[in-house]
């Protein structure tokens, strides 16, 4: 299996529109180097290669995308939001399965 790590948003939707992929997954992970630290991973296979995309917090939104991200309590610890994930991703895919992966706990 080859792994292709894609830098760019309009280019990692291109593939999805170009590959036709069934399935996306996504993550919502810490990403330690950023302020907050707070990422999302894409994922999605065709054939035998896998295709990934990786977006971080940046202030109030993700980076890359733009999606919002939103305050849970007085600290100041963010989250991405469920809801804001999958409608950003409907709104610019379309019609394509969406599955939330679990964290990863060590």
């Amino acid at each position: 299996m080859t792994v292709h790590r894609i830098a760019r948003w309009e280019d990692f939707k291109m593939l999805i529109q170009t590959l036709r992929p069934d399935t996306v997954f996504y993550l919502a992970e810490p990403h330690p180097l950023r302020k907050p630290p707070l990422g999302l991973r894409l994922t999605f296979y065709h054939g035998e290669n896998m295709y990934v995309f990786t977006d971080f917090a940046d202030a109030a939104n993700l980076h890359k995308t733009g999606i919002p991200l939103a305050n849970v309590n007085k600290k100041n610890t963010v989250e991405l939001k469920e809801e804001e994930i999958r409608r950003f991703l409907s709104m610019h895919l379309g019609p394509i399965k969406l599955v939330s992966l679990p964290p990863f706990i060590y």
